[in-house]
């Protein structure tokens, strides 16, 4: 199956959450995507510790009663989707999960936030390493303030986690063009997602030049800036790749919290069919220029118009 929300021929920001519950049966109904490209995913992650850990992975005012039932739930999730990827046990309060897939075995005490050995900085950080998807806490605490309290993005597309931690919703999306309609009523929204009957899941698109997942607007050192952005070209020939996030949402009333998972995937823009290229033609088309410029299709145009138009 791909993921294509372009296919309706228009370009939209709203928010467009679906129930998961009402998703075809099998894998769209699962939170966690596993497939044949986890161990990539997984050295993505290992690249990003091996830079700098703190660069992907911030937190801010996050509680201990929401980081523990966060990461109960992941690990739930994981053992329930995957029973015979990942093993989990319990001997007298000593909590290990094995994932059978890398081998590696991850331990830690009662207090469900940290974790033992120095490989990872918490519980969390561990945890989120064992998927493709990035993943993202939000908090609302009790004076009815909202804030990002959690992320571990290690496929940043192009943005940064750091100009993002700690900011309300709005703050968060204020770069993006179009977004006036979901901002000025956001706070409704959170509290609906928190308190409904999720998860939710949505879809947010993108066209990329290469498929690397990590294009965080901050190159590794000794990188070069340009090649490491990408989304550039005066190649006739250039690749073109639709980039794809399957987002899910899930709220946890009880610390009035929801979490937010990132899955991307790549779809080569070559081997679409012929009414999917129309679509996406209609659907870039439809972009205002302000929309053009934050997606980075600026450069790139012309190049991916001709290249669906012959």
């Amino acid at each position: 199956m791909k993921y294509l929300p372009f296919i309706l021929g228009t370009y939209s920001t709203a928010p467009g959450l679906t129930l998961m519950n009402k998703a075809t049966p099998g894998k769209d109904q699962l939170v966690f995507h596993i497939d044949e490209t986890y161990k990539e995913y997984l050295n993505n992650k290992v690249m990003c510790r091996k830079e700098d850990i703190r660069k992907y992975y911030l937190e801010h005012a996050l509680a201990t009663s929401t980081t523990a039932l966060i990461n109960r739930y992941i690990l739930h999730q994981l053992v329930k989707e995957y029973p015979e990827q990942f093993i989990f046990e319990n001997d007298d309060n000593n909590y290990s999960l094995v994932n059978r897939t890398t081998e590696e075995k991850i331990q830690w005490s009662d207090d469900w936030t940290s974790v033992e050995g120095n490989l990872y900085l918490s519980l969390f950080d561990a945890l989120c390493c064992q998927l493709q998807e990035d993943v993202a806490v939000f908090q609302i605490d009790d004076n009815e303030k909202d804030y990002l309290t959690a992320i571990h993005l290690c496929a940043p597309n192009h943005w940064s986690p750091a100009a993002k931690i700690g900011k309300p919703f709005d703050q968060i999306h204020e770069p993006v063009p179009n977004m006036e309609r979901v901002t000025s009523h956001y706070f409704k929204m959170l509290s609906s997602i928190i308190n409904s009957r999720g998860p939710f899941t949505r879809f947010a698109w993108g066209i990329a030049t290469d498929t690397r997942l990590n294009h965080h607007p901050e190159p590794p050192p000794h990188t070069d800036a340009a090649i490491w952005n990408g989304r550039q070209t005066n190649n006739t020939n250039q690749l073109f790749f639709i980039r794809t996030e399957r987002q899910n949402l899930i709220g946890f009333p009880e610390v009035n919290t929801f979490l937010f998972t990132i899955r991307t995937y790549f779809y080569e823009v070559d081997i679409l069919t012929d009414k999917e290229k129309s679509a996406l033609l209609t659907a870039v088309n439809s972009m205002s220029a302000e929309t053009l410029r934050y997606k980075g299709l600026d450069k790139t145009f012309h190049s991916l118009k001709s290249k669906l138009l012959s």
